[in-house]
């Protein structure tokens, strides 16, 4: 997302929310890549299509090693992929547009067919299964990723999956290799199949098993994914993210702005807060749709597009000009409804407070920004 320069001019306050009235969100590129085979490809500006296997499943446990079955990790690590897609697609900040359809997603018994048949009907962009490996032997260990053939897009998403597996865990580089499993030749599309360890091997599984484990591993196929096409690898946001510069109040204090709960449309325990603030002032948050920095009354603007601002607050405190003060404002599902949020909107907002102190300067306080993303 760009960002607006800060003036070279001295700005009054009139003109900063005119500019920001008119100004838009930069708008990410959609970048283009090469179709495979009979695969459907997304068009620009569309979800990427990512079908998630994980493998085994029901009746089929898969492989079976230091107290670690092979069908429930596999969809561990596949419920959280499809978590970290899903969040990538609401946060705008970086990452890509995915839509998300996966075999499974409780302890069920699909057919190699099944698998192959749903992701081709869908049609999916990229197919990617989840494995974990086993051996007759203990000794066998490390990380493996397979595409039918070499020379393909789906070896390239082949080599990027293993690369990032094998940052992630740090397990022995089985490499990239080919097979001719049923899901790799029987799809339409790029496909995958990553082993990331062996569960018979006391190594492999204690990597495997120790906290964390899951979500590095779904991280790892993301990272690959996303470099896929063309995007660098990005973590999502799964909270509100602080941004700006705050102003430093009278009493040498820098309010903090903060939040607690979830920004959501379903949840209604979402609270915007601010820490270190002049006690016993008024209080406003102003909110919007952009993020911007510009210089302003001895501080930084960081929220831009239509201004909005909440009802006027109160920040108590202890008084005699000292930093007790404390601002807070529910965000509840009816708050966002009533202000016309929607799942996957980015919101902007910063608190502003007077500061008898800062007379006849600029008795302006401001903290520094919050950037949330709206939730289902």
């Amino acid at each position: 997302m760009s960002r607006i320069p800060f003036p070279t001019s001295r700005t009054s306050l009139r003109q900063l929310l005119a500019v920001s009235a008119v100004l838009g969100a930069a708008g990410l590129a959609a970048v283009s890549v090469e179709a495979a085979g009979g695969g459907s490809e997304n068009t620009e500006g569309s979800a990427i299509r990512i079908y998630i296997d994980p493998g085994h499943g029901g009746s089929d446990p898969g492989a079976i090693g230091n107290a670690i079955v092979e069908k429930e990790i596999n969809l561990d690590v596949a419920l959280r992929l499809r978590e970290q897609l899903e969040a990538d697609t609401l946060d705008t900040f970086g990452g890509g547009t995915w839509e998300v359809r996966m075999s499974r997603t409780t302890d069920q018994t699909v057919s190699l067919s099944q698998r192959a048949i749903d992701a081709n009907n869908w049609p999916a962009d990229r197919f990617v299964s989840i494995h974990h490996n086993a051996f007759t032997s203990s000794l066998a260990n490390g990380t493996e990723t397979f595409s039918f053939s070499d020379g393909t897009i789906s070896a390239d998403l082949r080599d990027l999956v293993q690369e990032e597996l094998i940052l992630a865990l740090g397990l022995t580089d089985r490499g990239g290799k080919t097979a001719n499993f049923f899901v790799l030749r029987e799809t339409n599309m790029p496909a995958v199949l990553s082993e990331g360890g062996f569960l018979t091997n006391p190594g492999d599984a204690a990597a495997l098993s120790a906290p964390g484990a899951v979500d590095l591993l779904a991280r790892a196929h993301l990272f690959g994914i996303q470099r896929s096409y063309g995007i660098a690898p990005y973590v999502p946001s799964d909270g509100p993210i602080a941004y700006c510069t705050a102003k430093v109040s009278s009493p040498g204090c820098v309010p903090s702005i903060g939040s607690t709960g979830t920004p959501s449309l379903s949840q209604s325990d979402f609270v915007v807060n601010c820490e270190d603030v002049v006690s016993q002032q008024f209080g406003l948050l102003f909110w919007g749709r952009q993020e911007i920095q510009l210089p302003l009354l001895g501080g930084t603007l960081c929220v831009g597009g239509t201004i909005r601002r909440t009802p006027v607050q109160f920040s108590f405190g202890l008084g005699n000009a000292n930093c007790s003060g404390f601002l807070e404002l529910p965000m509840d599902s009816a708050f966002m409804q009533s202000q016309g949020f929607a799942a996957g909107d980015d919101i902007y907002c910063q608190w502003w407070f007077r500061d008898p102190g800062l007379l006849p300067a600029a008795p302006v306080g401001l903290s520094n920004g919050l950037r949330f993303t709206v939730r289902p």
